[in-house]
């Protein structure tokens, strides 16, 4: 596969029933977030996109990102109520494409359940302006993938969004590097992570099953004993799922001190980082590593 057809982790999506509390953790934690932006699609019934009950916030990094999805208008549709239903926390593994028709194409060949690409798009407003942010999206089946939903995306204008006012974080952000899923099956995970990705499986330093993307970032798949292995009294969640992020921070020690100051807890990583658990998160983990 040439590089250009390699997809680079795009962006993780945490998924909470109050946005307000969920962002306000999230700015505990030390990231600037983005301001509210309703969301819009498809539903049922209805021939064109119309708003959901659910608004969003983001971290944006210089790569990658995390988005906060929270209900914001109940009385309307809502299409992540399953997920929110099952558990609060990441439900969605976002990777980045550069052109959607051929990554669609590329996918297909190797592994069914994904729809053809959708435009869609939203309004942002800054520096006294309405800006359109346009993007295609490729959505995952959800019958067919446990681990929560998949996307490849296509950004039309990333500059609308990747703004660097935006990516100033007191905790020093810079990077999402990896996502960690927990499964009792993990070959089953991983057979469908190198089928969408399109890349190969390798022992990381401590062991552990990763694909590492050729264009950004790396996905890891852990089964219970070894998630319990790297994060002692993180909480288990039965069936496959995305338990884990990994943010790469600009200094480890001011992130730490910022957390303290804080009030949230935090317990150190073998590798010198630190992570914080589910409760300060909004579900998940989140481990900070040294840039």
């Amino acid at each position: 596969m040439h590089h250009a057809d390699s997809v680079s982790l795009d962006h993780a999506g945490f998924m909470v029933r109050d946005l307000d509390r969920g962002a306000h953790q999230w700015e505990k934690l030390g990231f600037q977030l983005s301001p509210r932006s309703p969301q819009i699609g498809y539903v049922p019934g209805e021939d064109t996109m119309q708003p959901w009950a659910t608004s969003n916030h983001c971290a944006m990094f210089e790569q990658g990102y995390l988005e906060l999805i929270g209900v914001t208008e109940p009385e309307k549709f809502n299409p992540w109520a399953q997920f929110i239903n099952r558990f609060e926390g990441p439900h969605i593994t976002a990777f980045r494409c550069e052109a959607a028709d051929r990554a669609f194409a590329l996918l297909c060949d190797r592994i069914k359940g994904f729809d053809p690409p959708l435009q869609r798009q939203r309004n942002v407003s800054f520096d006294g302006a309405i800006h359109q942010f346009k993007f295609r999206n490729i959505f995952s089946q959800d019958k067919h993938f446990p681990e929560g939903r998949f996307i490849i995306i296509e950004h039309q204008t990333p500059e609308v969004i990747w703004r660097r006012e935006l990516m100033n974080h007191p905790n020093g952000a810079r990077a999402l590097t990896a996502l960690i899923y927990c499964t009792e099956t993990p070959n089953d995970t991983l057979e469908r992570l190198t089928a969408i990705t399109g890349e190969a499986t390798v022992a990381n330093a401590r062991g552990e099953p990763t694909i590492p993307l050729r264009a950004g970032g790396a996905l890891i798949v852990l089964d219970h004993k070894a998630y319990k292995e790297r994060y002692q009294t993180a909480p288990q969640i039965s069936g496959p799922h995305v338990a884990a992020a990994i943010v790469q921070v600009e200094n480890i020690d001011r992130a730490t001190a910022l957390l303290k100051t804080n009030g949230v807890s935090m317990q150190p990583t073998v590798d010198g980082g630190i992570w914080i658990a589910p409760q300060h998160t909004n579900g998940g983990i989140l481990q900070f590593k040294q840039a």
